[in-house]
This record gives C-alpha cells, sequence and structure tokens, in this order.
C-alpha cells in the first residue's frame, strides 16, 4: 500500500515553493538565495512531471548545494514519496533513516519505514526475525508520538491535521498487522487490522488484509463477511478487490472442508 499521505504532505510543499519566489514568508522557511530557490523549483518541476529520478536527483543536488537549506522536513517528504513511486525499497529506507535522524520526532517517516519494511520482507528472509523487530518499534513508536503530536507536519494545513494523524495511526497499525502475519501471529494480526480499520474504516486495503488474517486463523465467516465489505467498496482498487476475491474463495474452500 503506497502512503497516499506522504504524497498529499509532499505535494502540499511543492506550494509553498511555488509561492517563494512571489512573497518570500515573514514566518517559516525561506531560501537564503536566488540559486537556492532555483534549485528548489527544480524539485518542484521533476515532480509536477512525475519524473520520480529527477525528484530524486534535484533533491540530493539541493543538498548537497544548501545543506543549511530550511526545507529539509518537506524535501525528505518529498524524496520518501518519490523513492516509493519508483518502489525503491532502498531509497525509501535511506531517506527515512536521514529524515529521522534531522527530526528524531518525525511521524511520517516511521510509518513510511514501518510500512515498506514489513511489505519487503519474506518469509524465508534470513533477518526475518530483525526486519520484524524494525517494524514493530517504527510503528509503536510512531504511535507513541502521535498522541502527544499537536503540531502538523511542514505545508499540511492545521485543520487537515486531525484526520492525517487518523490515517498515520491507521498505517503503523496496518504495518503492525503485517509483521504479525509475518510471524505467524495470526490473532494479533486480526487485532492490529481491526485498530487500523477504526482508525481509518474506509481504508480497503486493511480490510483485505483483515480477511487473509481471519483465514490465517481459521474464522472462516469473518474473512468471507470483511472480504464482501471490501468488493463492496465503489473506490477499492481493482488489486484490491481481486485479493478480497481470493481470500472469500479461500475461506469458503476451507469452511466447506473443515470437519463438523
Amino acid at each position: 500500500m503506497k502512503v497516499k499521505n506522504l504524497l498529499a504532505v509532499a505535494a502540499l510543499a511543492l506550494a509553498s515553493f511555488a509561492l517563494l519566489a512571489q512573497q518570500p514568508p515573514a514566518n517559516g522557511p525561506h531560501p537564503k538565495t536566488q540559486k537556492e530557490l532555483e534549485a528548489l523549483q527544480k524539485v518542484q518541476a521533476a515532480q509536477q512531471a512525475k519524473d520520480w529520478d529527477g525528484v530524486l536527483a534535484a533533491i540530493n543536488y539541493v543538498f548537497e548545494n544548501f545543506a543549511d537549506t530550511e526545507f529539509k522536513p518537506q524535501l525528505y517528504s518529498m524524496a520518501m514519496a518519490a523513492a516509493q513511486q519508483k518502489n525503491d525499497f532502498v531509497q525509501v529506507t535511506t531517506w527515512g533513516e536521514r529524515a529521522i535522524q534531522a527530526d528524531p520526532k518525525n511521524i511520517e517517516a516511521r510509518v513510511t519505514l514501518a510500512e515498506s519494511i514489513a511489505q519487503h520482507t519474506r518469509e524465508n528472509d534470513l533477518d526475518k526475525a530483525d526486519s520484524i523487530k524494525k517494524v514493530n518499534d517504527y510503528a509503536n513508536q510512531a504511535l507513541s508520538l502521535i498522541k502527544t503530536a499537536d503540531t502538523p507536519p511542514p505545508g499540511l494545513p492545521a485543520e487537515q491535521w486531525p484526520q492525517f494523524k487518523k490515517e498515520l495511526s491507521a498505517q503503523a497499525y496496518d504495518s503492525l498487522g503485517l509483521a504479525a502475519a509475518l510471524d505467524k501471529k495470526y490473532p494479533e494480526a486480526v487485532t492490529q487490522y481491526k485498530a487500523a480499520i477504526e482508525a481509518n474504516p474506509q481504508s480497503a486495503v486493511a480490510n483485505a488484509r483483515l480477511a487473509k488474517a481471519y483465514v490465517d486463523n481459521k474464522q472462516y465467516d469473518d474473512a468471507i463477511s470483511t472480504a464482501d465489505k471490501v468488493l463492496a467498496m465503489n473506490e477499492a482498487p481493482p488489486q484490491v478487490k481481486a485479493f478480497a476475491q481470493q481470500q472469500k474463495d479461500n475461506a469458503t474452500k476451507l469452511k466447506t472442508a473443515a470437519p463438523k
């Protein structure tokens, strides 16, 4: 599941770049020189063109030439979003770790890292246990920070922060669910996915993953009803509906074969 929240915040960061040339803000971050402004606008142009390699190259140029830029939080968000669009796990990890190093209270980076590591961990990975620990650490740290976070990330309007926190919470719980499933702790996976859905009821992905957790936990009726819920969601992506249908079919087959 892509972090659409991160893309939204990155897009809001672009708006701030666009305004800089017209009226530098009295408060908040601003470029120190015309050359820095031009470098930031190259980041903007690349993202608007959906040139993800170009976004990362332009961001690297800013950091290499303007190490004291005041736009580090926005640039980190944009870099993580671009790396996710490229499905470049290594770069997502690199930028996420840099973001946390620069701001130990960065919630978005922790959620992004938890989700990315969980999605890229496989059953037979030699470092699976270490990866699961990282997912749990990042996700739980994010949830702890969310509880006391009053200030939205740079570029996000204050009125959108409460909803954004709910979405971040849902993604953190979803990552915990993935980690539990990888660890074959299916009852825990069910609990975590339910928490994700409580935070964001319209998450088709979390509902589809809950259906699979129910199958794994041999709760076949619950799996079928949850899969049906996903199939009824008009905005659920086709691949998510296909996954939910697969869980429904599996649950139906296993329920029929189960001893009476």
